[in-house]
């Protein structure tokens, strides 16, 4: 048994007396995380139902959605969030629409998509909106795509400012999707700041500025004030951290150092039991941060 194995499995048995206290989303608040776990990354093959329970057994408090709410009816939402609320459990993010930022020929579906998807939010208890950038468009300069891009995160923040949700960024990397036009949080970093809103900010998934930039601390200890959300699988395989190339004890303590007490996600593919994944993950992430 090596050195990170041991730690694991002693972080593991210590995971009941770790847990910190809960804490206000806001960041004024006392300095403490909350964990939830990205849904997609459950697979299609158990209900919304069962996944929220795995998800609650595991001790967290916190769910995430990409498209799954789309497909809801008004009963299947009635029913999810009585077993939401049973669970003690939160949707801290979604996605109000998959329409590209970078494009302005489509600001007005944006903005119907959005406000369509804000009294959803309300009724699931969601207070933050992820939207990826949109591929590139043929003809556009970077200028003008990353100008565009800023114009439409002003867009879906004007509209969802009067219900107080936030809208994150979310870059993604290269290997993953080419197309994209924010591949690194560095540039997502660039265009928040630039459009200077506190209703933005970036979702930094440290697993896909692995990929594609690297640099990981650095990037976070300058941008800690853009930090809206950040998502957690290691490299390669966006397996669980710890079981790759990834120093994610450095992370969590940085993460701690700069007083980061928001939603840590896991978004990383179960090689076993998921509920017994999950604890591990979070005891360490607990762990680490408790030692900066």
């Amino acid at each position: 048994m090596d050195r990170r194995e041991f730690s694991r499995m002693m972080a593991i048995a210590g995971a009941g007396s770790a847990l910190l206290r809960k804490t206000a989303w806001s960041q004024t608040a006392a300095p403490g995380v909350k964990f939830s776990v990205m849904l997609w990354i459950m697979g299609r093959n158990s209900t919304m139902e069962q996944r929220l329970e795995t998800i609650a057994a595991a001790g967290y408090q916190g769910a995430e959605m990409v498209d799954e709410w789309m497909k809801w009816s008004t009963e299947d939402r009635k029913r999810i969030v009585a077993k939401k609320n049973a669970l003690g459990l939160t949707f801290d993010v979604m996605f109000p629409s998959l329409t590209t930022l970078v494009d302005p020929e489509q600001r007005t579906k944006l903005k119907q998509e959005i406000a369509a998807a804000i009294p959803i939010a309300q009724e699931i208890g969601c207070r933050q909106f992820a939207m990826k950038s949109g591929a590139r468009i043929a003809g556009q300069s970077p200028e003008q795509g990353r100008q565009s891009i800023a114009d439409g995160l002003k867009v879906a923040a004007d509209v969802c400012r009067d219900a107080k949700i936030e809208v994150l960024l979310e870059p993604i990397d290269v290997l993953e999707d080419k197309r994209q036009f924010v591949n690194s949080v560095v540039d997502g970093f660039a265009i928040v700041r630039s459009v200077n809103d506190p209703g933005i900010k970036v979702l930094y998934d440290f697993y896909h500025e692995q990929r594609g930039t690297g640099n990981l601390i650095d990037t976070l200890e300058k941008n800690a004030d853009l930090v809206g959300l950040v998502h957690i699988a290691d490299v390669p395989g966006r397996r669980r951290p710890g079981t790759g190339e990834m120093n994610y004890d450095n992370i969590y303590r940085k993460l701690a150092a700069v007083k980061y007490n928001r939603y840590i996600a896991m978004e990383f593919y179960f090689q076993g039991d998921a509920v017994a994944e999950l604890k591990a993950a979070k005891a360490e992430a607990l762990t680490a941060m408790q030692s900066a």
